[in-house]
């Protein structure tokens, strides 16, 4: 049925005459809710904080370290707040926006961009205030984690859906949230879904530690020394130092990576034979570029950016899509498979990661620099690199522009790259790739665990005896 009819006076209520909002799928919604016990959002015990207006904050004052996080629209994805590419707010701007500080267990609704996104807060994220393209719900008298996964599960985005205004750029006004049916499951069902999110939660800290752990694994094996990385007043070069780096800026010149360089070369642990350039272990380089005047809205192949790549971590989910022709066509040596090393040259540069269970068809855009290694070379070795303390310096020194970093394909050649014995290279190459795996393995559980509660949700709803409030 691609169309439907209703009554004026059953219209009336909700306050909208759109077309949109009475699709064939939302009225059967309505008819499955209706003999179930059920509350509107806005009769919960909690309260709707609507965010800041733009003018509150300019984005300009962002700094990368701060007593306060700011939680950007992009950063709320289902179920939890993304964290692999925090920005903070200065001290000042913190005691101006406190009224829109978050608390752990707040909920976080995406209403402007992405609509419909919803996040938990965890007391990691805290201090913390969120954006304009957010509301906040501080949830009181309900468990907030069975309320994040019905609004995440297919019947509450459905209803989110439904809400939208607007043709062009839609949003999610705080009204269209109130109006939201909440399931009431009872006090026991309610908290056995909740504690599948937060069994994903503890499974998804599980996972960041282990990722983390394994970017430390590279130095602890070869055994780097602790290494001062404070910055001085003033320093100088010699003009051929000048000359062979071929960087005329004094902050490639901090001593700060010339003691970094020191530390590698007397590792305690494994012999370092000394440094050569990272690009003289690739077979291929490149980055890709999006395609002239595409709706990247459009297309039959996910397009990953920036965004999608932190230290060991693919994110396939991508929102952006290409075409396929764009795909086997003007982007075909950029198409990803298993194997492939991917390495962030825009914004937040540097973060590597291996491809794995790679998609049958993904790209990248300009942002993304694509590598393969000769033969000899670990690819965990060389991400580890990448996301190692050292590492993360080599790449900043060798990254120019200020607000907005760039790594030069050609300056990422010249990075170095310890030279060590094979069986060291591969030994630790393995160490890191089992620590990696250990911690997708935490992901793909959070994801299990995630899948269980909403699909939990939809069966109570769907197969509950009827018991209308």
């Amino acid at each position: 049925m691609l169309w439907s009819e209703i009554q004026i006076s059953l219209a009336a209520p909700t306050r909208r005459l759109d077309a949109e909002y009475f699709k064939p799928q939302y009225l059967t919604l309505d008819k499955v809710l209706e003999k179930k016990n059920w509350t509107p959002w806005g009769r919960l015990r909690g309260r709707f904080i609507t965010g800041p207006f733009g003018s509150a904050f300019n984005v300009e004052n962002f700094v990368p370290n701060g007593p306060c996080r700011y939680v950007r629209g992009k950063d709320v994805k289902p179920f939890f707040v993304k964290d692999n590419d925090n920005v903070y707010i200065p001290a000042e701007h913190w005691a101006k926006l406190q009224k829109y500080s978050l608390e752990p267990g707040d909920l976080l609704v995406s209403v402007v961009g992405t609509l419909g996104n919803v996040s938990v807060v965890p007391p990691d994220v805290t201090p913390a205030v969120f954006s304009c393209k957010s509301t906040a719900y501080r949830v009181r008298g309900i468990d907030a984690y069975y309320l994040c996964a019905y609004l995440n599960s297919r019947i509450g985005a459905l209803y989110l859906q439904r809400q939208q205004r607007g043709a062009v750029q839609t949003g999610l006004n705080l009204e269209d949230l109130l109006r939201i049916p909440i399931p009431r499951l009872g006090d026991k069902q309610e908290t056995a879904i909740g504690d599948l999110v937060r069994k994903a939660a503890h499974k998804r800290e599980e996972a960041k530690q282990g990722f983390s752990a394994a970017a430390s694994l590279c130095e602890e094996s070869l055994g780097i020394a602790p290494i001062d990385l404070s910055l001085e007043t003033g320093y100088a070069s010699s003009v051929s130092e000048v000359h062979k780096a071929r960087r005329w800026d004094s902050e490639y010149f901090k001593p700060k990576y010339s003691r970094v360089i020191q530390a590698i070369l007397r590792a305690k642990k494994v012999k370092v034979e000394g440094l050569k350039p990272i690009g003289r272990c690739f077979s291929f380089l490149t980055n890709g570029h999006t395609p002239l005047r595409h709706d990247l809205s459009l297309g039959e192949v996910p397009f990953l950016t920036a965004e999608h790549i932190s230290d060991f971590r693919v994110d396939f989910d991508s929102e952006k899509r290409i075409l396929l022709s764009h795909h086997d066509g003007e982007l075909s040596r950029t198409a990803l498979q298993d194997g492939d090393l991917l390495v962030t040259i825009k914004g937040k540069v540097g973060n590597c990661a291996v491809v794995r269970n790679c998609l049958d068809r993904a790209n990248i855009n300009q942002d993304v620099g694509l590598f393969r290694l000769r033969n000899g070379y670990h690819p965990y070795f060389v991400a580890a690199w990448f996301n190692s303390l050292i590492g993360k310096q080599l790449v900043e020194q060798r990254s120019t522009g200020g607000i907005n970093p760039f790594l030069g394909l050609g300056n990422l050649r010249r990075m170095p790259f310890p030279l060590l014995s094979p069986k060291a290279h591969n030994r630790i190459g393995d160490l890191v790739q089992g620590a990696v795996e250990q911690a997708q393995d935490a992901e793909s559980e959070t994801t299990r665990l995630l899948a269980a509660a909403m699909l939990r949700v939809e069966t109570l709803i769907t197969e509950a005896k009827s018991s209308k409030s």
